[in-house]
């Protein structure tokens, strides 16, 4: 029976700039398509790194796309509405 343990040990962590960039494209992808109206990515080491891609990503699907920072520090990354939907308040 192979050695899963040992396996995953040898194998190297992903970057984080691409778990990013990843992260924004599938978000993108579910607003544009109307399975999410907003998406908001929280807890992304390379979020800010990769926020110039999700602006141009974004953009290029008609989708909204903003950067927050918290108090400490950290940037989440939101994506939606699609530009031109008005938010609902609630």
């Amino acid at each position: 029976m192979p050695d899963v343990k040992a396996r995953s040990k040898r194998a190297p962590a992903p970057d984080p700039f691409d778990v990013a960039i990843r992260e924004i494209e599938i978000a993108v992808d579910l607003v544009s398509s109307g399975r999410a109206r907003v998406v908001e990515l929280v807890g992304l080491p390379a979020a800010e790194r990769a926020a110039g891609f999700g602006v141009a990503t974004a953009q290029a699907a008609g989708v909204e796309f903003s950067v927050q920072r918290s108090g400490s520090g950290s940037a989440s990354l939101r994506i939606g509405p699609v530009l031109g939907v008005r938010p609902v308040d609630g």
